[in-house]
């Protein structure tokens, strides 16, 4: 009796069982299909777009060499010392995320990123303390060794009191016809790490215009509008013209080394 109630029991939860695990197999084919159809689709669901300017492709042009320098790069410096009214940098701070990518999109260097070196020097001291998981974390003794150094600031900015001091000129052409002036400048230079020697230098003024579009609205190259009343739209702006000059200075760069 016993055995034809432990039969039973067992032909009971074989009868529950194998609906559920149908039904999870059924779920997990249809989820594949779904995830198989989003992945086919991805370049149509992505809303975040490529930040480029004209002259990426500069640097999307150059041949890839076999042998690269390795550039060490701490701090891109803004030294214009303009600040809003309140209180905050007008120009970007993030000149030296924009260069890393600039070398990056060359092809040209091995890019060594110092700007942040404590955060690597703390993972080898947790490394050298054996704090860690064994296998896990950095191989002690392999940083990378820098050829070079790219040092650097941004120098000049251009500020107009017509703009309500956001740095952007209003120009007129025969006293009727206005138009924006939005322009910077970038000193940069390359310092071998042997000898300190600065083996290579520039400086870069780039500005771009902007078409009036309304009564204090002007047109940045199409997609880029600023209000000069409000300084909307400004920010964009002077990070475009930076990144520009930024570019600019590594394509001189590549073909210099």
């Amino acid at each position: 009796m016993k055995l034809i109630k432990k039969i039973s029991i067992l032909f009971l939860c074989l009868f529950l069982f194998f609906p559920t695990l149908a039904l999870a197999q059924d779920v997990e084919t249809e989820s594949k299909k779904v995830m198989n159809k989003i992945l086919a689709n991805a370049e149509q669901i992505k809303s975040a777009e490529k930040n480029v300017t004209a002259a990426t492709q500069l640097l999307a042009s150059l041949p890839e060499p076999k042998k690269k320098p390795r550039i060490a790069i701490y701090s891109i410096a803004d030294k214009t010392g303009k600040v809003d009214e309140d209180g905050s940098r007008v120009l970007t701070q993030g000149a030296t995320d924009m260069m890393i990518t600039a070398l990056k999109r060359s092809r040209q260097f091995k890019v060594l990123d110092r700007t942040r070196l404590g955060n690597f020097m703390n993972e080898q001291q947790l490394k050298k303390e054996d704090r860690l998981a064994k296998g896990e974390g950095p191989t002690l003794g392999k940083l990378s060794g820098a050829d070079y150094i790219i040092e650097g600031a941004i120098t000049e900015y251009q500020v107009d009191k017509k703009s309500g001091g956001f740095g952007l000129t209003i120009a007129g052409t025969g006293g009727t016809k206005q138009y924006a002036v939005a322009s910077t400048a970038l000193d940069i230079r390359l310092v071998d790490t042997t000898t300190g020697e600065v083996v290579w230098s520039t400086s870069l003024k780039d500005e771009i215009k902007g078409q009036k579009i309304g009564l204090e609205s002007f047109s940045f190259m199409g997609n880029n509008i600023v209000e000069f009343e409000t300084g909307k739209g400004k920010q964009e702006v002077i990070n475009l013209v930076v990144r520009t000059i930024i570019e600019e200075a590594v394509f001189e760069l590549a073909q210099t080394l």
